[in-house]
């Protein structure tokens, strides 16, 4: 009898924030009708300009904003990060801390809607972060790549990206936009990376895309006849690549 007692007084707290006549605590954000609003002085306040993200997935729609002080001042005095939000009512979900830029990240959710990729960044290289979604933890940080441009989810587990190895520099003498990259495919189930198409001193692949239904990976190799032509773009071949996504183990 206790227990059932104190569950019933845990549902009612949860679901205060969403009866009408409980108003939501200072300071927390809110989405209604696809616009974002923050609690403020006992009335929501709408937040113009704040993108409000949507991803539908088989476990329902996430939707988020990024909470960014440093360039919305209607957001002062919270944590820079990502609020995340939660079926067709947008209920509260979680806040992924992001220690800057947090208006520079890209999300992208698996189709099951249990994992999340965050790309963070303006620069010709990003920082790519895997998280799984857990229902008691939260937002749980698994992996990290530095990448070129977006990654592609094949299935509920595996995804796509262009694998950049930073080290080695660019290509060329002030061609940020050339670096050493390969096209790999990572498993989060198994914590397990495999490169697709290795880069060498003479080409370099990137993911362009990903068909889930026809299970077809699409890359761009960019490729020179001799390592000093990477400095001149006109030297610099571009070729389209297209070939089945690897059958998972």
């Amino acid at each position: 009898m206790k227990r059932n007692l104190l569950a019933l007084f845990f549902a009612c707290v949860l679901a205060a924030p969403f009866a009408g006549a409980v108003q939501a605590a200072e300071g927390v954000y809110l989405l209604k009708d696809g616009k974002a609003y923050r609690a403020d002085g006992g009335t929501e306040k709408l937040l113009e300009g704040v993108d409000v993200q949507r991803a539908d997935t088989s476990a329902g729609p996430w939707s988020w904003i990024a909470v960014d002080p440093g360039q919305t001042p209607e957001m002062e005095g919270s944590k820079s990060g990502i609020c995340f939000f939660r079926g067709g009512d947008a209920r509260p979900a979680g806040f992924l801390p992001v220690a800057e830029e947090a208006a520079s990240c890209r999300l992208f959710f698996s189709p099951s809607g249990d994992r999340l990729l965050v790309s963070r960044g303006y620069e010709y290289i990003q920082h790519l972060s895997l998280y799984l979604i857990d229902k008691e933890k939260g937002f749980v940080k698994k992996a990290s790549f530095e990448v070129a441009g977006p990654p592609f989810w094949v299935d509920p587990q595996r995804f796509a990206f262009s694998a950049v190895d930073a080290k080695k520099g660019p290509r060329a003498e002030g061609k940020f936009d050339l670096w050493w990259s390969s096209a790999a495919l990572y498993d989060s189930m198994k914590d397990k990376l495999t490169v697709l198409r290795q880069a060498t001193a003479t080409a370099d692949y990137a993911v362009t895309g990903c068909d889930r239904k026809s299970g077809m990976l699409e890359v761009m190799e960019s490729s020179v006849k001799d390592v000093k032509d990477w400095a001149d773009e006109d030297k610099v071949d571009d070729k389209e690549l297209r070939f089945p996504v690897p059958k998972a183990d």
